[in-house]
């Protein structure tokens, strides 16, 4: 269906496909699907398996209804999707996913995220259809195929967002604000960490709030979470922001999955100093290059603060979105 919730006619241009639910066996195959896809749009390929094995297993709520992987004749994954429950109170459905390069123009695209739009409008009427609910999905601005997809199932862009990298030598100098301490993440922060993180994304666009167990294990608790490689700053006994970092496909680079200030700490140069801290301590660990996303239109001056500490813009990307998700 497109964003009206009409059918979308889908020709099926290739016979002998094979779809199946997501297997936890799968993970790899498909962290390399993203990652070929990614770099035939100019981007970075970064996913790992343990991101994928993280993201389809937290976020399909039932495997076999909300997760589809395409094979060809000879077992190949040759495409890839979900469709996640917004948290209880969220609003947005972000139905991600993947086709291989090769395998474009043949109506794959077009049928998985047919099904996609369609799941979602099933999981609105289900679990919430009285709720005003959005299907999202993001796409680099180089990736005119994808992009070509979402228009025609009446898709709009919505926001705008860098993928942005810094070298980890010559880190400038970035002071602490004064009475602030910094240290390195550890396991008893998890509780009051989630909460700092609830405020500190409150006013971020497209945040929702997610239960405790499901944001552990979307971040401190996956594979990649690189503990020592995080930092957190407090005043006095209450956590003031935090920088949390993760293992990349690639071995010189690491990633920097979230970067919070709350709100009553902010326009002071903390989360520059906790940056300047972590890229430091990235190159003392044999990282090169360290990498984030940004919301190109942060409210809170984010791009400004991450050029200040060597931060450049590589790629850029768009959401591109439903904003009125139909109830199935």
């Amino acid at each position: 269906m497109d964003a009206r919730g009409a059918p979308v006619r889908i020709v099926r241009r290739v016979e002998n496909l094979t779809t199946r639910p997501y297997d936890e066996a799968d993970a790899a195959a498909i962290a390399a699907l993203f990652n070929v896809s990614e770099q035939a749009a100019g981007g970075h390929p970064g996913m790992t398996d343990d991101d994928i094995a993280a993201w389809f297993g937290t976020l399909a709520r039932d495997r076999g209804s909300d997760t589809r992987v395409v094979t060809a004749p000879d077992g190949t994954i040759i495409a890839a999707a979900l469709v996640p429950t917004p948290p209880a109170g969220g609003y947005r459905v972000d139905v991600d996913g993947v086709v291989h390069p090769d395998w474009r123009g043949r109506g794959l695209g077009r049928e998985l995220l047919g099904w996609q739009l369609a799941r979602a409008a099933q999981i609105h009427g289900a679990v919430a259809p009285d709720a005003h609910w959005e299907a999202h999905v993001g796409a680099l601005l180089e990736d005119e195929s994808a992009i070509r997809l979402y228009r025609r199932f009446g898709m709009t862009p919505q926001r705008y967002w860098f993928d942005m990298t810094a070298p980890t030598e010559g880190v400038p100098e970035v002071a602490l604000p004064e009475g602030l301490r910094v240290e390195a993440y550890t396991p008893v922060l998890e509780k009051s960490l989630y909460e700092a993180h609830q405020d500190a994304f409150l006013d971020a666009w497209g945040y929702q709030r997610r239960e405790f167990g499901d944001w552990l294990a979307l971040s401190v608790r996956t594979e990649t979470f690189v503990p020592e490689l995080s930092r957190v700053a407090f005043d006095g006994d209450q956590i003031a922001g935090y920088v949390l970092s993760y293992h990349d496909a690639v071995p010189d680079c690491l990633y920097i999955g979230q970067v919070g200030t709350r709100r009553s700490w902010r326009r002071r140069g903390l989360a520059g100093a906790l940056l300047a801290e972590v890229l430091r301590e990235a190159g003392n660990a044999d990282k090169t290059r360290v990498m984030l996303g940004v919301d190109a239109d942060s409210p809170t001056g984010a791009v400004g603060v991450y050029e200040r500490v060597g931060f450049k813009v590589e790629h850029r990307a768009v959401t591109y979105a439903v904003t009125e998700l139909p109830v199935g």
